[in-house]
């Protein structure tokens, strides 16, 4: 990655985020900014202010509207752990186990409406503001939506890819588009904002596609969290229906008594995920190898480039995407 541009995005977002998550209750504020400490890859605020700056955006504005969207991620996550009653995230305890469940959703709550805070600071003034609002509020529709289908598949067996793909674009991208999107609009390049949002689009689908294989051949310290654990929650991934498609009945029979068993003994998750990589891993990589591309394509097609630096982020974080360790 291009070390020293990037390291200073997100020097200046995570200072940005500091500055809004604040309250008068300390518990609640310390609660608030718990996941932060974990660090994170801030991706999306990075993918906005480059987006920005390869346009000629001011810096401030977009520094502000990448700890909009980074907030509002965190809050997703808070509120996804309690859900799926996960016990880590980024090598720390998640909120609801550190905090309890009733201050965990306090604390999605703030952020939530913190994200707002930054966003409207961001955009104060600017002739793009309403389209921004409208965009973030879009996304936030649309991320809402993926958790609620991501849930209900858990409890089917027969979901299609194009369900799959339609629930990862609503669940992962949609925030990805949002923060390329308001990218363009800081910079107030309206006829960029289509390719911007393609650009990230895509490369959120390659991003979860990723991060779905991830969790059957990652680290769990460098994931932060139990591998397998997509398995043990029943979740309805491009690789797990690829295999469901392709396995021998006996094949099935492991598959089927693994996925969303609670109770699973280690044995049948490791059996369950060799089965599901001998069938499927080659085919996930392969697709979120073509998202990237698309995503590039767009990038591409992007002609009143301003600043190199940003435009060599971009390409580089595609890249990143789908070779990525965590």
């Amino acid at each position: 990655m291009s070390d020293s541009y990037a390291d200073e995005v997100i020097q200046e977002v995570n200072e940005a985020i500091k500055s809004y998550v604040e309250c008068v209750v300390p518990k609640l504020c310390e609660a608030s900014y718990h996941l932060f400490t974990g660090g994170g890859k801030r991706l999306r605020p990075l993918i906005l202010v480059a987006f920005s700056d390869l346009l000629g955006g001011r810096r401030d504005r977009a520094i502000k509207a990448g700890a909009a969207v980074e907030i509002l991620h965190n809050f997703t996550l808070v509120h996804d752990d309690i859900m799926d009653n996960d016990t880590m995230r980024r090598g720390l305890p998640t909120v609801h186990v550190k905090y309890g469940v009733p201050m965990a959703i306090l604390a999605g709550d703030l952020l939530h409406a913190l994200a707002f805070k930054a966003l409207k600071d961001a955009f104060r003034g600017s002739k793009y503001a309403y389209e921004a609002i409208d965009l973030f509020v879009k996304g936030i529709i649309t991320i809402s939506e993926g958790q609620a289908l991501d849930m209900s598949f858990e409890e089917r067996t027969d979901v299609t890819e194009q369900e799959y793909m339609d629930m990862i674009y609503r669940k992962t991208a949609a925030l990805f588009m949002v923060s390329s999107g308001l990218g363009a609009y800081v910079a107030e390049a309206e006829e960029a904002v289509i390719h911007a949002m393609e650009y990230g689009k895509n490369l959120g689908i390659a991003f979860q596609i990723v991060d779905d294989i991830l969790g059957l051949i990652g680290d769990e310290k460098e994931l932060g969290k139990p591998l397998y654990s997509d398995i043990r929650e029943g979740k309805k991934t491009i690789l797990v229906l690829k295999a469901l498609r392709e396995a021998s009945e006996s094949e099935k029979e492991v598959l089927l008594s693994a996925l969303g068993n609670k109770n699973a003994s280690k044995e049948t998750l490791t059996k369950a995920a060799e089965i599901i990589k001998a069938h499927s891993l080659d085919f996930a990589y392969s697709q979120a190898e073509r998202y990237k591309g698309e995503a590039l394509k767009a990038l591409s097609s992007i002609k009143s480039v301003r600043d190199d630096r940003p435009l060599k982020l971009l390409n580089e974080l595609a890249e990143l995407t789908v070779k990525r360790r965590k």
